[in-house]
């Protein structure tokens, strides 16, 4: 008791100790008044250093008089003795009321008088012989425990308009909800009777008690069962003057018809005069309310409503497995509970305090808890959490904060979020002997996930997810509400709902801090840091809460349909949920999705089905063709007259009709030869006489020389014929733009020209030719097109701005309507490279974006602009537009410049080609992100720029028409004469080896005919045989 006196002092001085005390000795922290100095251990040389200096420089009598004669003014000097520039004071951000300023200078002067005296008489002593500085530090402590710390009455001061100190100020069940607000002296009670939907002043009032003068109220609670007709709550604190303890109350309804007086409540106190101020004393309530029990770490007690003149009290001792448990959050079933808190690990511990989580159960005859199960929540090495040593929380700070809910399941969650996590745990609610642990949910590199928990049902949960730094500097709050049963809880689980939210927003009335959730079987109460209340009521099927800055206390929400693409199938004070992709909800079945048709565009949160043709991509650009392998006309000719391939390329291949005629000759010359041998008719000799005739006159191979020939050169003109045709066609294919497919050619796509492509730098001067298209390219006005897809978004909530110079600026639109849910939006540009923010001030939801440009087509001379229309889809099926939507589109020119055939000037024509660059993983929102999304506009910001180079290319035909002529004469002449070297190949070479061996088969035949009939040889028959073998 001695000890916590001393801490107690030191509180109302605002001195706080470091983390590095933990003795019971240590609790003697070494105060200098007049510098507001507070020592530890490892601090003491510094009392010894300024002991020394005051010993010299302040030793004379008149000196001492000018101290002692000393008014300081310290009305504009408020922060003297606690400075935040000193080195040796450490304030907490929460600091405790301080003295006042004549309290203030009495303490000073007093204390400074006593310890400068005693310095000097002590360090100026000559009978002292030794210089032992220990002894002197010794001394010094016991001035300052005897003169400054035991002299000074001190008392618990709190900050009293700080809702996040030492409990939970909020408290409700299906009947009644209780605000306890410190405030003011004596603290009062807000009570808001249900129905929660209507907060007229009937149904709230405030109430308080004379005993609860010079108090501070810790923790009110209330039984979640609790019937109607017992209406009381209960309550703890700690007196806030000199006479400290703590006491426990509980103030019971007696149904008065008017309900603003005081006279309503009775209240009945326990006080705990044994026991001084607790950092860290929760309350506990069994379901029904009868019993509630308090947890410090000195003490356990037990308060029964039917027996309010009795406190059971014991030492937490006779509890605790460990005496250093420090209890921080606790929740109570039926037949048991479970709390969570620290435990030292010892001085010499690198962690100086771990957490832990205790199951108790309780003793049947006289209802005492005792611990069944433990769970020691650890860091996974070389994590964040790995590092903490938590050396301070055995002082009360709100960043150790914990939570502990308990449905009727037995599943048990557990808030931590000074290591930012939430466990899930299961209990055997027949035999609750051991927690079972399932899962945990851990939010990042922060702290303050899991601040406070209430299970909304038996499945439903919701969540205070805060995000402080590793300083502890809030940065947001949010509740998430998870369907724990259906979806399961883990780090990478989707909550249901988040508040707030993109339509669910929070009233400038609310502080954005969040400090404590508490919830019936219908409705959550949200407290904020200062003190104020929302209500959430529980809604229907098809309907979502929202909220209206009424500026009553409490706020209560209101019930409101779902938003088209979204539902809600279920009761709850959850949000409504996104269809899913392939579903739809135009808005008029709130409680489903219905199912989109096939081959439609219907992603995440669909409010229509849309065709597929709506997200249609044009491209105007084409890849500029390559040059062919071959670049040489006789080499293309060749290629084309000369080959055969199957389908159609048979029927059109020169070759093939050649050799159709070379069938037709052969034909003909065996008829010839019928005609000779095997007709002895004159008229057939005749005929055959006036073929070869004919024939010899058609001989271009052999000159008229031989009839053979003639029939040869028929095949030859077939393939000449084929030839001229051909390039007669070919000729035609050039330019590519007017041309057709080469039907007349086995490869269709075969031009009369070759191409050249280049990139070159605009800091290149341009040539007076490419300088006239550019002209017409740097003059073409933009309309920029945007297409919103999918959604029921109306132009009403569109504003646009362009970017002029460093200046935004409104602009308008030029057209704009919503068509089938889509919403099309045209902006006329005012300059060619500009950048353009589309504001969309609407929570609907978008399926996809389509991005395009118009530009008119111009013409001067020889130069054509050609027309700009091109369009680029976003889109993704399970998924949908995002907030942020940050588009950059370059355009490049393309001028392509095309040779005249005739050698004219040239033609030109130019367009520009875009390119789009985004992100899609930052374009598009998946559910999960939709759902913790806080944005509700959507800002679609359009750059348009131009890269530094262009592209030109170049056509040219392959032959020109004289080229073309040339080289059809020099295949007529290489035809010939390939023919005629086959004939005269025949002559010189074939045909003397053929004669020669026909006629020595001829002599070998005669001379076995002749010789048995003794026949001589007939010359003139002989040479007749051989000119009937050579027809």
């Amino acid at each position: 008791m001695h000890v916590t006196k001393i801490k107690n002092d030191f509180e109302k001085l605002d001195v706080t100790p470091v983390s590095d005390n933990y003795s019971t000795e240590q609790y003697f922290y070494q105060i200098l008044v007049f510098t507001g100095h507070r020592t530890n251990a490892a601090t003491n040389s510094k009392i010894v250093t300024l002991a020394i200096f005051f010993t010299f420089f302040i030793r004379k009598s008149d000196e001492d008089n000018e101290a002692d004669n000393d008014n300081d003014d310290l009305n504009h000097n408020k922060e003297y003795i606690h400075s935040s520039e000193s080195s040796f004071t450490y304030c907490l951000q929460f600091c405790n009321d301080r003295l006042n300023e004549g309290e203030l200078a009495s303490a000073r002067n007093q204390r400074l008088k006593e310890i400068l005296n005693h310095l000097r008489n002590f360090f100026l002593n000559i009978k002292q012989i030794d210089n032992d500085y220990t002894k002197m530090f010794y001394t010094i402590i016991y001035f300052l425990n005897i003169f400054f710390i035991i002299d000074i009455q001190s008392s618990f001061i709190p900050n009293r308009i700080d809702y996040n100190s030492y409990g939970i100020k909020i408290t409700m069940n299906e009947h009644f909800l209780v605000l306890a607000q410190n405030e003011n002296d004596p603290p009062t009670f807000l009570i808001q009777f249900a129905p929660y939907n209507d907060t007229q002043s009937s149904l709230q009032c405030s109430t308080t008690h004379s005993n609860m003068t010079n108090t501070f109220i810790y923790t009110v609670i209330i039984g979640k069962k609790q019937p109607k007709n017992q209406t009381h709550f209960y309550f703890t604190g700690e007196l806030t003057n000199k006479s400290n303890g703590i006491f426990v109350g509980m103030a019971f309804y007696n149904n008065n018809s008017n309900i603003t007086s005081n006279t309503s409540f009775t209240y009945y106190f326990q006080y705990i005069s044994n026991y001084q101020h607790q950092e860290y004393l929760i309350l506990g309530i069994e379901p029904y309310g009868r019993y509630i029990y308090g947890f410090s770490n000195e003490f356990i007690y037990i308060f029964d409503s039917r027996n309010t003149s009795i406190l059971d009290i014991w030492n937490g001792n006779l509890t605790w497995p460990d005496p250093t448990f420090i209890p921080h959050a606790v929740d109570i079933h039926e037949n048991f509970g479970v709390i969570s808190g620290f435990i030292y690990n010892g001085q010499n511990s690198v962690v100086k305090y771990s957490p832990i989580i205790y199951l108790f159960n309780f003793n049947s005859t006289n209802k005492h808890p005792f611990i069944v199960h433990e769970y020691k929540p650890i860091a996974t090495p070389g994590t964040w959490q790995d590092l903490l040593t938590n050396s301070d929380a055995n002082f009360y700070s709100a960043k150790y904060d914990m939570s502990v809910s308990i449905n009727e399941y037995g599943n048990v969650l557990v808030g931590m979020q000074f290591i930012n996590r939430v466990f899930l745990f299961s209990v055997n609610i027949i035999q609750p002997i051991k927690l079972y642990f399932i899962s945990r949910n851990t939010n990042g590199r922060a702290l303050g996930n899991g601040k406070n928990i209430a299970w909304l049902n038996n499945s439903t949960a919701a969540i205070i997810v805060n995000v402080y730094t590793l300083d502890y500097e809030w940065l947001t709050s949010q509740i998430y509400i998870y369907d724990i049963q259906s979806n399961g809880y883990n780090s990478n689980s989707t909550p249901l709902s988040v508040f707030p939210n993109n339509h669910q927003k929070l009233p400038l009335t609310i502080n954005p801090i969040f400090i404590n959730i508490v919830s019936s079987t219908l409705a959550l109460a949200l407290l904020d840091n200062n003190g104020r209340i929302i209500i959430f009521l529980s809604t229907s099927p098809g309907f979502y809460s929202t909220i209206q800055d009424t500026g009553t206390m409490p706020l209560v929400t209101k019930s409101q349909a779902c938003l088209p693409g979204t539902y809600k199938n279920q009761s709850g004070i959850h949000d409504c949920s996104l269809c899913p992709s392939g579903t739809k909800n135009p808005g008029n079945y709130s409680t489903l999705c219905i199912p989109c048709s096939s081959y439609t565009f219907c992603p995440l949160a669909s409010v229509t089905e849309v065709s597929l043709e709506a997200l249609q991509t044009i491209i105007q650009a084409i890849p500029y063709p390559k040059s062919p392998e071959s670049v040489s006309f006789d080499e293309i000719l060749i290629q084309n007259m000369f080959s055969i391939k199957s389908g159609r390329c048979l029927y059109i291949s020169p070759l093939f009709w050649t050799l159709i005629v070379a069938g037709i000759s052969i034909t003909i010359i065996i008829i010839m030869g019928i005609l000779k041998y095997f007709t002895e008719n004159p008229r057939g000799k005749k005929l055959r006489t006036l073929l070869k005739c004919i024939f010899r006159h058609t001989d271009l191979i052999g000159e008229g020389e031989l009839w053979v020939g003639g029939l040869a050169s028929f095949s030859v003109i077939a393939l000449v014929i084929f030839a001229c045709i051909f390039s007669k066609d070919y000729s035609k294919q050039y330019p590519i733009e007017t041309s057709s497919d080469s039907y007349f050619a086995c490869d269709t796509t075969i031009r009369n020209a070759k191409f050249e492509t280049s990139v070159q730098s605009l800091a290149i001067p341009l040539t007076d030719a490419d300088q006239k298209m550019f002209d017409l390219l740097n003059s073409q006005e933009f309309i920029l097109n945007i297409e919103l897809i999918n959604t029921v978004i109306k132009c009403n909530a569109i504003s646009i701005e362009a970017l002029y110079g460093i200046q935004w600026s409104t602009i308008r639109w030029l057209n704009c309507d919503n068509i089938n849910s889509t919403l099309f939006l045209s902006i006329p540009l005012p300059y060619q490279h500009i950048s353009i923010q589309i504001y969309i001030a609407d929570i609907q939801t978008i399926g996809a974006l389509r991005i395009g440009l118009y530009g008119q087509e111009s013409r001067n001379g020889n130069y054509f602009l050609k027309q700009l229309n091109f369009y680029q889809s976003f889109y993704k099926n399970d998924f949908i537009l995002a907030r942020n939507l940050p588009v950059s589109l370059s355009l490049t020119k393309v001028v392509n410049e095309t040779l005249a055939m005739d050698g004219g000037e040239a033609h030109f024509s130019g367009i520009y080609v875009p390119t789009f660059t985004v992100d899609y993983n930052s374009l598009f929102y998946t559910a999960d992100q939709f759902i913790r999304s806080t944005l509700t506009l959507t800002t679609l910001t359009v750059i348009i720029t131009e890269t530094p180079y262009y592209v030109k290319n170049l056509q040219q035909p392959i032959a020109k028409p004289s080229e073309i002529v040339f080289q059809n004469l020099l295949f007529i002449t290489v035809c010939l004469e390939l023919f005629g070297l086959l004939f005269l190949s025949y002559k010189l070479l074939f045909k003397p080896f053929y004669l020669h061996i026909l006629k020595k088969n001829h002599d070998e035949e005669r001379r076995r005919y002749l010789e048995p009939k003794q026949f001589n040889t007939n010359n003139n028959i002989y040479t007749d045989k051989i000119d009937i073998v050579y027809f």
